[in-house]
């Protein structure tokens, strides 16, 4: 197979990758914003904080 038959398709695999490690890391992300929002919502309930 010569260079220029590898680079004409590619492969089935290649067209559906599937970024695992970056949703990871995306979920990890959230999980951190959302745990820091409710330690801060506790801590304003705690101190009887109104609008």
């Amino acid at each position: 197979m010569t260079d220029a038959e590898s680079t004409e398709m590619p492969a089935a695999d290649d067209e559906h990758f599937k970024p695992v490690g970056t949703m990871f890391i995306l979920a990890l992300f959230v999980a951190a914003l959302i745990l820091l929002w409710a330690s801060v919502y506790v801590i304003l309930i705690s101190r009887g904080v109104t609008v």
